[in-house]
This record gives C-alpha cells, sequence and structure tokens, in this order.
C-alpha cells in the first residue's frame, strides 16, 4: 500500500514539474533580450548586433530583423531553426543595409527557441558563424 501512494506522489510530482512555466529558462543569459535593446555577439575582436521588431518575438507575426556587421564582413548565408527541436529551416533574407523580414510558426510547447545561423567572410577571408538565440512568444 504505501508503495502505491509513494509511486502515486513520484507520478504526480513529474507531472506538476512537466506542466509548470520554466522560468529559470527564461532568465537564460544566452538568450537575447529584445526589450532591452539589440542582442550582441562578440567574435574575432569584433561586434555584432541584432534588434528585432516586435521585441516579445511573437509566433505567426511579421518580424522585423536588423543586423550590424562589421565593416568589410560579407553576410553568405542566414536561416532561422528551432534550437531544441526541429521545426525546419527558414531562410533569411537581409539586403544591403542589414534589414530582413522573419515569420515563424508556433510550438505547443510554451518554451521555443529560435536561433539564427548567420555564416559570414570576414574582412580577411575567413569563414565565420554567429548563432542568435532567442524565445519565442514572451
Amino acid at each position: 500500500m504505501m508503495f502505491r501512494t509513494v509511486g502515486a506522489l513520484v507520478s504526480g510530482l513529474l507531472i506538476l514539474t512537466g506542466c509548470s512555466d520554466n522560468n529559470e529558462q527564461v532568465t537564460d543569459p544566452s538568450l537575447c533580450q529584445f526589450e532591452t535593446g539589440p542582442c550582441q555577439f562578440a567574435i574575432s575582436g569584433e561586434t555584432l548586433s541584432l534588434t528585432m521588431t516586435p521585441a516579445n518575438a511573437p509566433s505567426e507575426q511579421p518580424l522585423a530583423l536588423s543586423l550590424a556587421a562589421p565593416e568589410g564582413w560579407s553576410l553568405n548565408s542566414a536561416l532561422v531553426e528551432g534550437r531544441d527541436m526541429f521545426m525546419g529551416r527558414i531562410p533569411v533574407n537581409f539586403d544591403a543595409d542589414g534589414q530582413g523580414e522573419l515569420m515563424y510558426g508556433s510550438c505547443a510547447s510554451g518554451y521555443m527557441v529560435w536561433q539564427l545561423q548567420l555564416q559570414f567572410t570576414d574582412a580577411d577571408g575567413t569563414e565565420q558563424r554567429v548563432d542568435f538565440n532567442w524565445l519565442a512568444d514572451h
């Protein structure tokens, strides 16, 4: 009898844990916080920055992106995909001024991290990869 009670208690705790909001991950410092300003990434002594509007990164709505890269860097490719879950691969086109648009679908999990993967050639001709990560719908 006691084993059934303990088993039910453990099962209940697992269900509650699985269904609760994960506030710890929302404050993950590796995620872009567009509400506070541009998201920055430092690589090879240079800094790249990305802004998104609307800043709360809503699903199923057009998002305006603005990318600032160092002088002499050329963007070779840009795509967005789920960081932790496959949701397809979405190509992103940036114009010469670093402006682009994006729209992605919603995720039923309630916690979806998207990743913008950028491939550059830097001023020295070296290939560089830069990833920006953010939480959708927050």
